[in-house]
């Protein structure tokens, strides 16, 4: 396994669904805790997640805990690849932890439109989650499907509702 870690200590920070992924600190002396809600590096933005694992202090400690939580690791996501850490900007504010109420309340609302257009357009899936990224410049829908489908026009209608990106 090779890594890019270039700062430690390390710690596995938590979303929805259960998805994790590394970060560092990035401000020095900004004190993390298990537990803590923090402001993370996302994609092309920010996220908020809960921090699970604190203080991995090097690759052995890391690989170390890859193996005893592989469970935790999405898909083996994680185990035998690369390691790129993101940033950990900075604690969640009481006000960004109660905007997580109405986010979520947004996801189902979003979950439920894309699931209208999934029957309107007879496509053989089903969503069974949405997620936006906490600055709202990505909306995920998480789906099942027997066979690949091509969403691309999903997609597109979807794009054209929420204005975001859109993943699935």
């Amino acid at each position: 396994m090779q890594s890019s870690v270039n700062q430690w200590p390390v710690y596995m920070v938590e979303f929805k669904a259960g998805r994790t992924d590394f970060f560092y600190i990035s401000e020095p002396g900004l004190a993390v805790t298990l537990g803590d809600l923090v402001i993370v590096e996302a994609d092309r933005g920010k996220d908020l997640g809960k921090v699970i694992v604190e203080g991995i202090m090097n690759m052995q400690q890391l690989q170390m805990h890859q193996a005893q939580h592989a469970d935790r690791i999405m898909d083996g996501h994680y185990l035998n690849r690369d390691i790129h850490p993101k940033r950990i900007y900075r604690l969640a504010q009481p006000n960004e932890v109660a905007m997580l109420v109405a986010k979520s309340q947004d996801e189902n609302k979003s979950k439920a439109v894309c699931q209208t257009k999934i029957r309107q357009k007879q496509l053989p899936m089903e969503v069974v989650d949405a997620e936006y990224q906490w600055d709202r410049r990505k909306l995920t829908f998480y789906f099942v499907a027997e066979r690949r489908i091509d969403f691309r026009e999903l997609v597109r209608e979807l794009f054209r509702i929420y204005k975001t990106r859109i993943w699935m």
